[in-house]
């Protein structure tokens, strides 16, 4: 029998990421990490941008080679899969991918099936480098696909269609991100000495592009380690982002919308790729000053503008990360207060925007009084993309349910039948819902009775492919 080859796709709203291993012999998980980039080497390889361009109707360029100031290019358009989620997205990015959407006469699951082919088109490649070019006749697939803990029966399956056109393999699973997260960072714990303990719980925060998602686990078992979850996962629309979109808008401020607009867009392009890469990830709360360059603005020595750079006072920046990281220690406590135990050990930052220093201080800080640590993890980019792979490893046929490592989840929605009963006020039927049937004994029903099979947030043990 051959053996399974499992790939686990973090398709995100701003960056994706694959992984992939094979269940037999040493079971080594390898990562994509040489995306292709015409600039050159960058210190993103776990990730790619989800983002892609299109020349005379048809896909051109996508992730690091798209250049978004002279090629028509579609970004955020994972958050259009899902009606229920268009409201959490920046309005006026989500207008301008609806707009480039109706000038290509494509949808998101369009646009998602062409970035899901070019992703997979180069996953095989580089599955191909090491495996060989023989790999696809040796190995049978399994694909995992990670969406938010937010996502909507609606967007699940527009994502499994989208994949499914892009030729990916048949046999497609999905699992929340959080959860691959927890199963990527609770995995690498357990090989640690005394790292958990039994009863031991974990709030997972899944930090990201576009969303933050939530996920508490208990540790029920150790050898194997097994966790439940703890209590119904939730998340919102406030990854960073919208940090981004805040700071682009106090530039245009303090610049002057006018001349913001007339500048150009190389230069704007420039600056937000060093608040990208400086500014963003080094900011910790501190009382000092931050600058960023923007080519060809009026100095302003009253707006910090000078020969070209603009300097952000602590104030400033602290009410533009505030304005993001606020939302997510709200979050983090509805979740830690929810959970409602005492044994608590952790709460594990995950995601790109999981490694923020001043959203550790904010949430250390928040928690400091409870004796919850609050901890980054080492390659927390990473953790979704690899526990997606883990994840799928894990509900092969070949692995015995009691192997597994996430033993029970709670469930994210009532499912029940609708039936007709016969007539009895004594159970509580009204004269409302009093009908008759075409039956031979003529007698009285109550229609539309729900009888409930499993209701939310009561758990439920899993099964293979099990998504409540």
């Amino acid at each position: 029998m051959a053996l399974e080859l499992v790939v686990g796709i973090d398709f995100g709203t701003t960056y994706s990421g694959v992984s992939w291993i094979v269940n037999g012999g040493t079971k080594e998980l390898n990562l994509v990490n040489d995306w292709p980039n015409p600039k050159g080497w960058n210190t993103n390889t776990e990730k790619v941008p989800t983002i892609i361009s299109y020349k005379n109707g048809k896909p051109y360029n996508w992730g690091y080679e798209v250049d978004i100031i002279n090629e028509v290019s579609v970004s955020w358009f994972k958050l259009l899969l899902d009606p229920s989620q268009r409201a959490r997205g920046d309005p006026r990015a989500l207008e301008v991918c609806r707009r480039t959407l109706e000038d290509l006469g494509k949808s998101a699951e369009d646009v998602a099936t062409d970035y899901f082919r070019c992703i997979w088109q180069y996953t095989k490649e580089a599955i191909e480098e090491k495996k060989g070019t023989s790999w696809e006749s040796t190995y049978t697939l399994k694909l995992v696909i990670t969406v938010p803990a937010i996502w909507s029966q609606i967007a699940k399956e527009a994502t499994l269609n989208a994949a499914r056109r892009a030729g990916l393999p048949t046999d497609i699973l999905l699992v929340t991100e959080p959860e691959a997260a927890a199963l990527a960072v609770l995995k690498a714990k357990d090989k640690e000495p005394d790292e958990l303990h039994l009863q031991d719980s974990f709030v997972i925060c899944d930090a990201g592009g576009g969303t933050v998602d939530l996920i508490t686990y208990k540790i029920t078992k150790l050898n194997p380690l097994q966790i439940e979850e703890g209590v119904v996962g939730e998340g919102d629309g406030c990854g960073s982002v919208h940090l981004d979109i805040a700071f682009e808008k106090y530039i245009q401020m303090v610049v002057g919308e006018k001349q913001y607009s007339s500048l150009d867009p190389k230069a704007k392009a420039t600056m937000l790729h060093g608040y990208e890469t400086g500014l963003k990830r080094a900011y910790s709360g501190t009382n000092k000053e931050y600058s960023v360059e923007l080519h060809g603005v009026d100095d302003n020595e009253k707006e910090g503008i000078d020969s070209g750079t603009i300097t952000l006072k602590p104030q400033v920046l602290r009410t533009l990360f505030d304005h993001v990281i606020n939302q997510i220690v709200g979050l983090v406590k509805n979740q830690v207060d929810e959970a409602q135990m005492n044994d608590q050990r952790a709460i594990l930052l995950v995601g790109g925007f999981g490694s923020n220093k001043y959203l550790h201080k904010r949430l250390k800080d928040a928690h400091e009084n409870d004796g919850i640590d609050v901890l980054k993890v080492m390659n927390g980019w990473s953790s979704i993309c690899r526990g997606a792979a883990t994840w799928g490893l894990e509900h092969s046929s070949s692995n015995p349910l009691n192997r597994r490592t996430v033993a029970a989840r709670k469930a994210r929605f009532n499912y029940g039948n609708c039936w007709c009963v016969p007539f009895d006020a004594s159970k509580g039927h009204l004269e409302i819902d009093k009908g008759r049937l075409p039956d031979p004994n003529h007698e009285w029903w109550a229609m539309n009775q729900m009888e409930w099979i499993l209701k939310k947030a009561y758990f439920s043990p899993l099964k293979v492919g099990q998504f409540h």
